[in-house]
Parts: C-alpha cells; sequence; structure tokens
C-alpha cells in the first residue's frame, strides 16, 4: 500500500443517542502509516467515534469504510478480522490468563486467525512492548502499566493495519508515560500500523503526532498539524485552556 492511499475513511458520521447527538458529521481519513491524535474535552465524542468504527455503535448516518470497503456496521469480529485492532480506556484484560494467554487471543482471533503462526505472532508482540520476561505472569497481579502494554501487545498480535488507542496514558505516572511512548513510536516503526490515538496528554500527542484531530461537543473543530492546532483559535477556546475574548 503507497503512503498516499486511505486506509479508514470516515463520511459524515454521525451519533444520535435519543436526543442527543454525540457525533455530528464526522470526516475523518486515515492514511497508510500515519500516526493521528484525537483530542478534545471529556464528552467530545472520541471514544463514541472508536466505538462506531469498530462497530460496537452503528452510526445514525454517514459510512465507515476500511481499505475501500464499507464496513458500516458489520459485526466487531470481523471488523477486527480486517485489520483493526483497539486498546480501551478501561483496561480489558483476562485476569485469570497469563500474559502470553491474553496475547494469544489476539494473534488467534485477529486479522486472518492465524492459528498456525499464533505462539510466534504472541512471543514477537510481548517482545515488542517489553513483557517478555513477564510472559507467564497472571494479568491480575500485573501492574496497571503492564497491563496498558499487554492491550497492545494483544492488539498488535492481531496482525493489524489499524490501531486505535483509547487513552494508554490513563493513570500512568511520568516515567510509565516515557515507555508508552518509546513502544508507540517502536510499533509504528516496526510494524509500519497506522494509529489513530485518543489522549488527554496532550503534550505526548503534539510531540508524536504529525496530525491532530480536534472534536469538541461531537463535531470537529480541527485537523492539522500540531503546530496548526494550537494556534487555532476554536481549539484554544474549546480545550488548550484560553477563555474567549
Amino acid at each position: 500500500m503507497q503512503a498516499d492511499e486511505t486506509l479508514l475513511r470516515l463520511e459524515a458520521v454521525k451519533k444520535r443517542f435519543g436526543g442527543l447527538v454525540v457525533l455530528n458529521n464526522i470526516d475523518i481519513a486515515v492514511g497508510a502509516n500515519e500516526l493521528i491524535g484525537l483530542i478534545g474535552p471529556n464528552g467530545a465524542g472520541k471514544s463514541t467515534l472508536f466505538n462506531v468504527i469498530t462497530a460496537i455503535y452503528a452510526p445514525t448516518e454517514g459510512r465507515v469504510s476500511f481499505r475501500g470497503k464499507d464496513i458500516t456496521g458489520i459485526a466487531p469480529h470481523r471488523i477486527s478480522r480486517l485489520g483493526i485492532a483497539r486498546t480501551f480506556q478501561l483496561v480489558r484484560t483476562f485476569l485469570t490468563m497469563t500474559a502470553f494467554e491474553n496475547v494469544m487471543v489476539g494473534a488467534v482471533y485477529g486479522a486472518g486467525g492465524r492459528v498456525k503462526h499464533a505462539t510466534e505472532a504472541a512471543t514477537a508482540a510481548l517482545e515488542l512492548v517489553g513483557l517478555s520476561a513477564r510472559r507467564d505472569m497472571r494479568t491480575a497481579h500485573m501492574t496497571l502499566s503492564d497491563r496498558r502494554m499487554l492491550e497492545i501487545a494483544r492488539a498488535i498480535a492481531s496482525d493489524p493495519a489499524l490501531l486505535l488507542l483509547d487513552e494508554p496514558m490513563a493513570g500512568l505516572n511520568p516515567t510509565e508515560i516515557q515507555r508508552m511512548v518509546d513502544v508507540i513510536r517502536r510499533v509504528r516503526a516496526d510494524r509500519g500500523i497506522s494509529m489513530l490515538w485518543v489522549e488527554h496528554k496532550v503534550d505526548a500527542i503534539m510531540k508524536v503526532c504529525s496530525r491532530v484531530v480536534v472534536l469538541d461537543h461531537g463535531e470537529k473543530i480541527a485537523d492539522g498539524t500540531p503546530r496548526d492546532v494550537t494556534q487555532n483559535r476554536k481549539v484554544i477556546e474549546a480545550y488548550l485552556g484560553e477563555p474567549a475574548a
């Protein structure tokens, strides 16, 4: 796939819960090997957008396409098999299973269902995020930081073309945040995976991402380079702290 090809495209996506419009006419395109930050205040619609992409929610209106194919509202397990993986804001690891067993789930049930090479895929994913030494540890005994790394390893093992990261730094201390930044950079460099990354640690987004999308009250108010976004008046007023004049 060429770098200028679109991997994921959202067209006029709207999501309404009763009378509440959570997403309103969202257009976003993600290219091959892009790392895009997605920021906005609490309640802006960021996690809902991920849930629409992964078919946990069907959009009220609009279209989601992946690699040129309309995937709007198809079953979540089919989304995974097509090559979209995600992590969650609240960590969702299997606590009674070991780290290796957790990652094997991604390797077996992800893109293509690679049962034959699942062990190799899981081992490589654990190594990539720095958890090889903890492969036989039960997840219930792991730290929050390691469980967040484990979610990324499980996603990587599914062999995705696109990885959706939902606040992977939540609850981490500065040392752990730097470790997470290093892992995200390494995953992109080693695997060439495109990423759409929701995060409240705006400084990390601005340092790592080449492009940033900003949502506010369910609407896209900015989409550009970190420099352009930080100088955008709407973004400053809605999110970066300066009150409206």
